[in-house]
Protein backbone atom coordinates (compact mmCIF):
# COMPACT_ATOMS: atom_id res chain seq x y z
CA UNK A 1 0.00 0.00 0.00
CA UNK A 2 3.03 2.29 0.08
CA UNK A 3 2.04 3.86 -3.24
CA UNK A 4 -1.21 4.89 -1.55
CA UNK A 5 0.48 6.55 1.38
CA UNK A 6 2.02 10.01 1.49
CA UNK A 7 4.75 9.87 -1.13
CA UNK A 8 6.57 13.03 -0.17
CA UNK A 9 9.31 12.88 2.44
CA UNK A 10 8.79 14.81 5.63
CA UNK A 11 9.33 18.43 4.74
CA UNK A 12 8.14 20.06 7.92
CA UNK A 13 7.53 18.55 11.30
CA UNK A 14 4.05 20.09 11.11
CA UNK A 15 1.58 20.02 8.24
CA UNK A 16 0.38 23.49 9.20
CA UNK A 17 1.99 26.89 9.63
CA UNK A 18 -0.42 29.57 10.64
CA UNK A 19 -1.43 33.15 10.73
CA UNK A 20 -0.07 36.31 12.24
CA UNK A 21 3.53 35.18 12.73
CA UNK A 22 5.21 36.02 9.44
CA UNK A 23 8.06 33.71 10.37
CA UNK A 24 5.72 30.70 10.36
CA UNK A 25 4.06 31.81 7.15
CA UNK A 26 7.39 32.37 5.42
CA UNK A 27 8.64 28.94 6.53
CA UNK A 28 5.52 27.30 5.13
CA UNK A 29 5.93 29.07 1.81
CA UNK A 30 9.57 28.05 1.58
CA UNK A 31 8.74 24.42 2.32
CA UNK A 32 5.94 24.55 -0.21
CA UNK A 33 8.26 25.78 -2.90
CA UNK A 34 10.75 23.03 -2.10
CA UNK A 35 8.02 20.40 -2.20
CA UNK A 36 6.41 21.38 -5.49
CA UNK A 37 8.63 23.82 -7.36
CA UNK A 38 6.96 25.74 -10.15
CA UNK A 39 3.43 24.61 -9.32
CA UNK A 40 0.58 26.97 -8.47
CA UNK A 41 -0.66 25.90 -5.06
CA UNK A 42 -2.46 29.09 -3.98
CA UNK A 43 -6.02 28.88 -2.65
CA UNK A 44 -8.12 31.74 -1.29
CA UNK A 45 -11.09 31.10 1.01
CA UNK A 46 -13.44 33.97 1.82
CA UNK A 47 -15.85 33.57 4.74
CA UNK A 48 -18.82 35.85 5.43
CA UNK A 49 -20.05 35.10 8.99
CA UNK A 50 -23.00 37.49 8.75
CA UNK A 51 -24.42 35.99 5.53
CA UNK A 52 -26.58 32.93 6.18
CA UNK A 53 -26.50 30.03 3.74
CA UNK A 54 -29.11 27.89 5.52
CA UNK A 55 -28.53 25.08 8.00
CA UNK A 56 -25.63 22.66 8.11
CA UNK A 57 -27.02 19.18 7.55
CA UNK A 58 -25.75 16.70 10.18
CA UNK A 59 -25.03 13.94 7.67
CA UNK A 60 -22.41 12.45 10.00
CA UNK A 61 -24.53 9.56 11.25
CA UNK A 62 -22.98 6.16 11.79
CA UNK A 63 -23.53 2.43 11.96
CA UNK A 64 -23.31 0.65 15.33
CA UNK A 65 -22.90 1.81 18.90
CA UNK A 66 -20.21 1.19 21.54
CA UNK A 67 -20.05 -2.60 21.90
CA UNK A 68 -21.11 -4.29 25.10
CA UNK A 69 -18.45 -6.94 24.58
CA UNK A 70 -15.46 -6.53 26.95
CA UNK A 71 -16.65 -3.18 28.30
CA UNK A 72 -15.19 -3.93 31.72
CA UNK A 73 -11.75 -4.74 30.35
CA UNK A 74 -9.13 -1.96 30.76
CA UNK A 75 -9.30 0.52 27.87
CA UNK A 76 -12.24 -1.24 26.19
CA UNK A 77 -15.13 1.03 27.18
CA UNK A 78 -15.66 3.26 24.15
CA UNK A 79 -18.58 5.35 25.34
CA UNK A 80 -16.59 8.53 26.01
CA UNK A 81 -14.68 8.28 22.74
CA UNK A 82 -17.87 7.53 20.83
CA UNK A 83 -19.65 10.53 22.36
CA UNK A 84 -16.67 12.67 21.33
CA UNK A 85 -17.53 12.19 17.65
CA UNK A 86 -20.94 13.86 18.12
CA UNK A 87 -22.70 11.23 16.00
CA UNK A 88 -26.28 12.53 15.58
CA UNK A 89 -27.93 9.20 14.73
CA UNK A 90 -26.81 5.56 14.89
CA UNK A 91 -28.09 2.71 12.73
CA UNK A 92 -28.31 -0.62 14.54
CA UNK A 93 -27.37 -3.06 11.78
CA UNK A 94 -24.91 -5.94 12.26
CA UNK A 95 -24.78 -5.34 16.02
CA UNK A 96 -24.50 -9.09 16.85
CA UNK A 97 -21.37 -9.36 14.68
CA UNK A 98 -19.53 -6.93 16.95
CA UNK A 99 -20.92 -8.51 20.12
CA UNK A 100 -20.32 -12.27 19.77
CA UNK A 101 -22.68 -14.48 21.70
CA UNK A 102 -25.15 -11.70 22.41
CA UNK A 103 -28.78 -11.59 21.30
CA UNK A 104 -28.98 -8.03 20.04
CA UNK A 105 -31.32 -6.00 17.84
CA UNK A 106 -32.16 -8.68 15.22
CA UNK A 107 -35.76 -9.88 15.37
CA UNK A 108 -34.81 -13.60 15.28
CA UNK A 109 -32.55 -13.05 18.30
CA UNK A 110 -35.13 -11.12 20.30
CA UNK A 111 -38.00 -13.46 19.34
CA UNK A 112 -36.14 -16.72 18.86
CA UNK A 113 -38.95 -19.24 18.31
CA UNK A 114 -41.02 -18.37 15.25
CA UNK A 115 -43.70 -20.85 16.38
CA UNK A 116 -44.18 -19.12 19.75
CA UNK A 117 -47.02 -16.81 20.73
CA UNK A 118 -46.10 -13.31 19.58
CA UNK A 119 -48.20 -11.76 22.37
CA UNK A 120 -46.49 -13.55 25.25
CA UNK A 121 -43.69 -11.41 26.76
CA UNK A 122 -41.89 -14.54 27.96
CA UNK A 123 -41.07 -15.32 24.33
CA UNK A 124 -38.98 -12.16 23.93
CA UNK A 125 -35.43 -11.43 25.08
CA UNK A 126 -34.80 -7.69 25.37
CA UNK A 127 -32.12 -7.38 28.07
CA UNK A 128 -29.00 -6.96 25.94
CA UNK A 129 -30.69 -4.77 23.34
CA UNK A 130 -32.00 -2.64 26.21
CA UNK A 131 -28.42 -2.05 27.35
CA UNK A 132 -27.15 -1.46 23.82
CA UNK A 133 -29.76 1.20 23.10
CA UNK A 134 -29.19 2.75 26.54
CA UNK A 135 -25.54 3.19 25.51
CA UNK A 136 -26.68 5.08 22.42
CA UNK A 137 -28.93 7.39 24.38
CA UNK A 138 -26.23 8.04 27.00
CA UNK A 139 -23.78 8.94 24.21
CA UNK A 140 -26.19 11.52 22.81
CA UNK A 141 -27.05 9.74 19.56
CA UNK A 142 -30.49 9.08 18.15
CA UNK A 143 -31.35 5.44 17.35
CA UNK A 144 -32.20 4.24 13.84
CA UNK A 145 -33.53 0.70 14.22
CA UNK A 146 -33.17 -1.87 11.45
CA UNK A 147 -35.98 -4.43 11.63
CA UNK A 148 -34.74 -7.75 10.30
CA UNK A 149 -31.45 -9.58 10.66
CA UNK A 150 -27.71 -9.15 10.24
CA UNK A 151 -25.73 -10.32 7.23
CA UNK A 152 -24.88 -14.05 7.11
CA UNK A 153 -21.48 -14.99 5.72
CA UNK A 154 -21.93 -18.64 6.73
CA UNK A 155 -22.35 -21.43 4.16
CA UNK A 156 -25.79 -22.25 5.51
CA UNK A 157 -28.30 -19.44 5.95
CA UNK A 158 -30.47 -19.25 9.03
CA UNK A 159 -32.46 -16.03 9.33
CA UNK A 160 -32.37 -14.34 5.91
CA UNK A 161 -35.27 -16.22 4.36
CA UNK A 162 -38.53 -14.48 3.40
CA UNK A 163 -40.88 -14.55 6.41
CA UNK A 164 -43.39 -17.37 6.04
CA UNK A 165 -46.01 -15.46 7.99
CA UNK A 166 -45.72 -11.75 7.23
CA UNK A 167 -48.53 -10.85 9.59
CA UNK A 168 -46.73 -12.51 12.49
CA UNK A 169 -43.46 -10.83 11.48
CA UNK A 170 -45.29 -7.52 11.71
CA UNK A 171 -46.73 -8.46 15.13
CA UNK A 172 -43.24 -9.24 16.44
CA UNK A 173 -41.82 -6.02 14.97
CA UNK A 174 -44.73 -4.08 16.48
CA UNK A 175 -44.02 -5.44 19.95
CA UNK A 176 -40.35 -4.48 19.62
CA UNK A 177 -41.41 -0.98 18.59
CA UNK A 178 -43.83 -0.74 21.50
CA UNK A 179 -41.21 -1.98 23.95
CA UNK A 180 -38.83 0.83 22.98
CA UNK A 181 -41.27 3.66 22.29
CA UNK A 182 -44.38 2.96 24.38
CA UNK A 183 -42.95 1.28 27.47
CA UNK A 184 -44.55 -2.09 26.76
CA UNK A 185 -43.38 -5.03 28.89
CA UNK A 186 -41.27 -2.96 31.26
CA UNK A 187 -39.86 -1.07 28.30
CA UNK A 188 -38.96 2.50 27.39
CA UNK A 189 -40.34 5.64 25.82
CA UNK A 190 -37.45 6.54 23.60
CA UNK A 191 -37.94 8.88 20.68
CA UNK A 192 -36.93 6.36 18.00
CA UNK A 193 -38.41 7.76 14.81
CA UNK A 194 -36.80 5.68 12.05
CA UNK A 195 -37.56 1.98 11.54
CA UNK A 196 -35.87 0.39 8.53
CA UNK A 197 -37.39 -2.76 7.05
CA UNK A 198 -34.64 -5.24 6.20
CA UNK A 199 -31.20 -4.66 4.69
CA UNK A 200 -29.65 -5.34 1.27
CA UNK A 201 -32.24 -7.71 -0.23
CA UNK A 202 -30.41 -7.32 -3.56
CA UNK A 203 -27.21 -8.82 -2.12
CA UNK A 204 -28.56 -12.33 -2.61
CA UNK A 205 -28.53 -15.21 -0.13
CA UNK A 206 -26.31 -13.42 2.38
CA UNK A 207 -29.32 -11.18 3.14
CA UNK A 208 -32.38 -12.49 1.27
CA UNK A 209 -32.91 -15.95 -0.22
CA UNK A 210 -36.05 -15.04 -2.15
CA UNK A 211 -36.48 -12.99 -5.31
CA UNK A 212 -36.42 -9.21 -5.37
CA UNK A 213 -40.07 -9.13 -6.35
CA UNK A 214 -40.85 -11.25 -3.29
CA UNK A 215 -38.98 -8.75 -1.16
CA UNK A 216 -40.67 -5.73 -2.72
CA UNK A 217 -44.07 -7.31 -2.02
CA UNK A 218 -43.02 -8.19 1.53
CA UNK A 219 -41.91 -4.61 2.16
CA UNK A 220 -45.16 -3.19 0.80
CA UNK A 221 -47.24 -5.44 3.05
CA UNK A 222 -45.13 -4.94 6.17
CA UNK A 223 -44.72 -1.16 5.79
CA UNK A 224 -48.42 -0.64 5.13
CA UNK A 225 -49.45 -2.51 8.28
CA UNK A 226 -46.77 -0.95 10.48
CA UNK A 227 -47.70 2.54 9.33
CA UNK A 228 -51.34 1.88 10.22
CA UNK A 229 -50.29 0.88 13.73
CA UNK A 230 -47.70 3.65 14.17
CA UNK A 231 -48.65 6.57 11.90
CA UNK A 232 -46.34 8.93 13.81
CA UNK A 233 -43.21 6.86 13.07
CA UNK A 234 -41.18 6.66 9.86
CA UNK A 235 -40.82 3.40 7.94
CA UNK A 236 -38.60 2.79 4.95
CA UNK A 237 -35.85 0.76 3.41
CA UNK A 238 -34.62 -1.41 1.93
CA UNK A 239 -30.88 -0.61 2.22
CA UNK A 240 -30.09 -1.50 -1.39
CA UNK A 241 -26.44 -2.52 -1.68
CA UNK A 242 -26.25 -1.70 -5.39
CA UNK A 243 -27.70 1.72 -6.14
CA UNK A 244 -29.12 2.14 -9.61
CA UNK A 245 -32.10 3.50 -11.49
CA UNK A 246 -33.71 0.13 -12.09
CA UNK A 247 -33.42 -0.94 -8.46
CA UNK A 248 -34.97 2.28 -7.20
CA UNK A 249 -37.76 2.29 -9.77
CA UNK A 250 -38.64 -1.37 -9.21
CA UNK A 251 -38.81 -0.90 -5.45
CA UNK A 252 -40.53 2.49 -5.33
CA UNK A 253 -42.79 1.61 -8.25
CA UNK A 254 -43.99 -1.49 -6.43
CA UNK A 255 -44.64 0.63 -3.33
CA UNK A 256 -46.70 3.00 -5.45
CA UNK A 257 -48.77 0.18 -6.97
CA UNK A 258 -49.59 -1.08 -3.47
CA UNK A 259 -50.01 2.46 -2.08
CA UNK A 260 -47.39 1.52 0.51
CA UNK A 261 -45.67 4.15 2.67
CA UNK A 262 -42.06 5.02 1.93
CA UNK A 263 -41.01 7.61 4.47
CA UNK A 264 -37.36 7.12 3.55
CA UNK A 265 -35.42 5.30 0.87
CA UNK A 266 -32.09 3.82 1.99
CA UNK A 267 -29.13 2.53 0.00
CA UNK A 268 -25.42 1.74 0.40
CA UNK A 269 -22.26 2.50 -1.51
CA UNK A 270 -18.51 2.10 -0.97
CA UNK A 271 -16.95 4.55 -3.39
CA UNK A 272 -13.57 5.57 -4.80
CA UNK A 273 -14.78 9.08 -5.69
CA UNK A 274 -16.55 11.91 -3.92
CA UNK A 275 -18.50 13.01 -7.00
CA UNK A 276 -20.10 9.59 -7.35
CA UNK A 277 -21.57 9.75 -3.84
CA UNK A 278 -22.86 13.28 -4.43
CA UNK A 279 -24.47 12.40 -7.76
CA UNK A 280 -26.26 9.38 -6.29
CA UNK A 281 -28.23 11.64 -3.94
CA UNK A 282 -29.33 13.77 -6.90
CA UNK A 283 -30.31 10.71 -8.95
CA UNK A 284 -32.22 9.11 -6.07
CA UNK A 285 -34.29 12.28 -5.65
CA UNK A 286 -35.22 12.27 -9.33
CA UNK A 287 -36.17 8.59 -9.42
CA UNK A 288 -38.29 8.83 -6.27
CA UNK A 289 -40.05 11.97 -7.50
CA UNK A 290 -40.92 10.28 -10.77
CA UNK A 291 -42.29 7.26 -8.90
CA UNK A 292 -44.64 9.47 -6.89
CA UNK A 293 -42.60 9.89 -3.69
CA UNK A 294 -41.42 13.53 -3.68
CA UNK A 295 -41.48 13.72 0.14
CA UNK A 296 -39.49 10.54 0.76
CA UNK A 297 -36.23 11.16 2.59
CA UNK A 298 -32.98 9.90 1.07
CA UNK A 299 -30.63 8.00 3.38
CA UNK A 300 -27.22 6.70 2.34
CA UNK A 301 -27.02 4.54 5.44
CA UNK A 302 -23.85 2.60 4.68
CA UNK A 303 -20.91 4.28 3.00
CA UNK A 304 -17.14 4.23 3.13
CA UNK A 305 -14.11 5.17 1.07
CA UNK A 306 -13.03 2.34 -1.25
CA UNK A 307 -10.29 3.37 -3.70
CA UNK A 308 -9.95 -0.23 -4.88
CA UNK A 309 -13.46 -0.67 -6.26
CA UNK A 310 -14.58 -4.22 -6.99
CA UNK A 311 -11.00 -5.50 -6.82
CA UNK A 312 -11.19 -5.27 -3.03
CA UNK A 313 -13.55 -8.24 -2.82
CA UNK A 314 -11.20 -10.47 -4.80
CA UNK A 315 -8.10 -9.85 -2.69
CA UNK A 316 -6.58 -12.49 -0.46
CA UNK A 317 -7.04 -12.07 3.31
CA UNK A 318 -3.66 -10.46 4.00
CA UNK A 319 -3.88 -8.05 1.07
CA UNK A 320 -7.47 -7.14 1.88
CA UNK A 321 -6.66 -6.49 5.53
CA UNK A 322 -3.88 -4.12 4.49
CA UNK A 323 -6.22 -2.39 2.03
CA UNK A 324 -8.87 -1.89 4.69
CA UNK A 325 -6.24 -0.60 7.11
CA UNK A 326 -5.32 2.02 4.50
CA UNK A 327 -9.02 2.85 4.16
CA UNK A 328 -9.04 3.83 7.84
CA UNK A 329 -6.15 6.25 7.35
CA UNK A 330 -5.60 9.93 6.62
CA UNK A 331 -6.72 9.86 2.99
CA UNK A 332 -10.01 8.30 4.06
CA UNK A 333 -10.42 10.84 6.88
CA UNK A 334 -10.10 13.68 4.38
CA UNK A 335 -12.42 11.88 1.95
CA UNK A 336 -15.24 11.45 4.43
CA UNK A 337 -15.10 15.14 5.27
CA UNK A 338 -15.10 16.37 1.68
CA UNK A 339 -18.06 14.07 0.96
CA UNK A 340 -20.08 15.28 3.95
CA UNK A 341 -19.33 18.88 3.00
CA UNK A 342 -20.39 18.17 -0.58
CA UNK A 343 -23.65 16.60 0.58
CA UNK A 344 -24.72 19.98 1.95
CA UNK A 345 -25.69 20.99 -1.57
CA UNK A 346 -27.48 17.75 -2.56
CA UNK A 347 -30.90 16.31 -1.69
CA UNK A 348 -29.39 13.76 0.73
CA UNK A 349 -31.14 13.89 4.10
CA UNK A 350 -29.00 11.51 6.17
CA UNK A 351 -25.67 9.75 5.87
CA UNK A 352 -24.42 6.85 8.02
CA UNK A 353 -20.73 5.94 7.94
CA UNK A 354 -20.01 2.19 8.14
CA UNK A 355 -18.87 1.83 10.87
CA UNK A 356 -18.10 4.22 13.71
CA UNK A 357 -16.99 1.48 16.09
CA UNK A 358 -14.47 -1.38 16.25
CA UNK A 359 -15.28 -3.46 13.16
CA UNK A 360 -12.63 -3.88 10.46
CA UNK A 361 -14.48 -1.06 8.63
CA UNK A 362 -14.57 1.03 11.79
CA UNK A 363 -12.78 4.02 13.27
CA UNK A 364 -10.99 2.12 16.02
CA UNK A 365 -8.25 -0.49 15.80
CA UNK A 366 -7.76 -2.55 18.98
CA UNK A 367 -10.08 -0.05 20.68
CA UNK A 368 -7.71 2.79 19.73
CA UNK A 369 -8.96 5.65 17.53
CA UNK A 370 -7.50 5.80 14.01
CA UNK A 371 -7.41 8.70 11.55
CA UNK A 372 -10.99 8.23 10.40
CA UNK A 373 -12.13 8.60 14.00
CA UNK A 374 -10.62 12.07 14.07
CA UNK A 375 -12.12 12.79 10.66
CA UNK A 376 -15.59 12.01 12.02
CA UNK A 377 -14.81 14.05 15.13
CA UNK A 378 -13.84 17.08 13.03
CA UNK A 379 -17.17 17.18 11.22
CA UNK A 380 -19.01 16.42 14.45
CA UNK A 381 -17.44 19.45 16.10
CA UNK A 382 -18.45 21.64 13.19
CA UNK A 383 -22.11 20.66 13.70
CA UNK A 384 -22.04 22.62 16.96
CA UNK A 385 -22.10 25.67 14.63
CA UNK A 386 -25.33 24.82 12.78
CA UNK A 387 -25.97 28.09 10.94
CA UNK A 388 -24.18 27.73 7.64
CA UNK A 389 -22.55 30.90 6.33
CA UNK A 390 -21.50 31.86 2.84
CA UNK A 391 -18.04 30.99 1.61
CA UNK A 392 -16.21 31.60 -1.65
CA UNK A 393 -13.05 29.96 -2.93
CA UNK A 394 -10.48 30.66 -5.63
CA UNK A 395 -8.06 27.95 -6.64
CA UNK A 396 -9.64 25.18 -4.57
CA UNK A 397 -8.55 21.87 -6.11
CA UNK A 398 -11.02 19.14 -7.08
CA UNK A 399 -11.77 16.89 -4.13
CA UNK A 400 -11.24 19.63 -1.54
CA UNK A 401 -14.06 21.62 0.04
CA UNK A 402 -14.77 24.09 2.80
CA UNK A 403 -17.77 24.57 5.09
CA UNK A 404 -18.34 27.24 7.72
CA UNK A 405 -20.99 27.87 10.35
CA UNK A 406 -21.86 29.98 13.36
CA UNK A 407 -23.55 29.16 16.65
CA UNK A 408 -26.20 31.13 18.55
CA UNK A 409 -23.51 33.33 20.14
CA UNK A 410 -21.96 34.29 16.84
CA UNK A 411 -18.86 32.12 17.21
CA UNK A 412 -17.49 30.80 13.93
CA UNK A 413 -16.02 27.46 12.81
CA UNK A 414 -14.44 26.62 9.46
CA UNK A 415 -13.75 23.10 8.22
CA UNK A 416 -11.45 22.50 5.26
CA UNK A 417 -11.07 19.01 3.80
CA UNK A 418 -8.06 18.55 1.57
CA UNK A 419 -8.43 15.18 -0.19
CA UNK A 420 -5.49 14.24 -2.38
CA UNK A 421 -5.01 17.94 -3.10
CA UNK A 422 -1.26 18.02 -2.57
CA UNK A 423 0.61 20.79 -0.73
CA UNK A 424 -1.19 24.13 -0.73
CA UNK A 425 -0.99 27.62 0.65
CA UNK A 426 -4.34 28.90 1.92
CA UNK A 427 -5.31 32.50 2.51
CA UNK A 428 -8.47 32.83 4.61
CA UNK A 429 -10.12 36.21 4.30
CA UNK A 430 -12.73 36.29 7.08
CA UNK A 431 -15.12 39.22 7.03
CA UNK A 432 -15.01 40.96 10.41
CA UNK A 433 -12.20 38.83 11.79
CA UNK A 434 -11.23 41.64 14.15
CA UNK A 435 -14.44 41.04 16.13
CA UNK A 436 -13.26 37.61 17.25
CA UNK A 437 -11.23 37.58 20.46
CA UNK A 438 -9.64 34.16 19.97
CA UNK A 439 -8.61 31.98 17.04
CA UNK A 440 -7.67 28.29 17.31
CA UNK A 441 -6.43 25.99 14.56
CA UNK A 442 -6.71 22.20 14.80
CA UNK A 443 -4.97 19.79 12.47
CA UNK A 444 -5.46 16.23 11.31
CA UNK A 445 -2.43 14.92 9.46
CA UNK A 446 0.16 12.15 9.75
CA UNK A 447 1.49 13.47 13.05
CA UNK A 448 -1.55 15.30 14.49
CA UNK A 449 -4.88 13.83 15.54
CA UNK A 450 -7.06 16.92 15.30
CA UNK A 451 -4.80 18.56 17.87
CA UNK A 452 -4.53 22.30 18.38
CA UNK A 453 -1.44 23.57 16.60
CA UNK A 454 -1.98 27.31 16.88
CA UNK A 455 -3.99 29.88 18.81
CA UNK A 456 -3.95 33.63 19.03
CA UNK A 457 -5.95 36.50 20.38
CA UNK A 458 -7.58 39.25 18.38
CA UNK A 459 -6.07 39.72 14.91
CA UNK A 460 -6.66 41.73 11.76
CA UNK A 461 -6.02 38.81 9.40
CA UNK A 462 -5.91 37.47 6.81
CA UNK A 463 -5.24 33.97 8.08
CA UNK A 464 -2.37 32.17 6.33
CA UNK A 465 -2.17 28.38 6.37
CA UNK A 466 0.36 26.24 4.55
CA UNK A 467 -0.01 22.48 4.06
CA UNK A 468 2.55 20.05 2.67
CA UNK A 469 0.75 16.70 2.61
CA UNK A 470 -1.42 15.06 -0.01
CA UNK A 471 -4.48 14.91 2.30
CA UNK A 472 -5.51 16.51 5.58
CA UNK A 473 -8.27 18.18 7.57
CA UNK A 474 -8.16 21.65 9.11
CA UNK A 475 -10.65 22.90 11.71
CA UNK A 476 -10.57 26.57 12.74
CA UNK A 477 -12.60 28.01 15.59
CA UNK A 478 -13.04 31.75 16.15
CA UNK A 479 -14.65 32.84 19.43
CA UNK A 480 -16.23 36.15 20.34
CA UNK A 481 -14.99 35.87 23.92
CA UNK A 482 -11.60 34.80 25.33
Amino acid sequence: MKNRRMEKKTILKYLLAVLACTGFAAAARAALQDAVPGEDRQTTIRVYPRESAGKIKPVNGGNLAPPLEDEEMPGCNLREAFAGMHIPITRLHDAPLENPGMRLVDLPLIFANPEADAEDPDNYYFAQTDDYIANCIACGTEVYYRLGTSIEHSVNKYFVHPPEDVRKWVDVASNVIRHYTEGKWNGFRYDIRYWEIWNEPDLGPKMWTGTLQQFNDFYAQAATELKKRFPHLKFGGPGHCAFGEQAVRDFAGNCARHKAPLDFYSFHYYSPTDTELLQMAVDARRYLDECGYPETEIHLNEWHYNPYGGALWNMGPAEQNEAIRFMRGLESAAFLNTVMIGWQDTPLDKGFYYTVTTTRWGVFENRTPVKTYYGMKAFGELTAYPERVRTETDGMPAGSRVLAGTDSLGNLAILAACWKSGPREFTLDIDGIGKFARTEVFLLDETHDLSRVFETGRTAGPLKIGTVSDSGVILIRLSKND
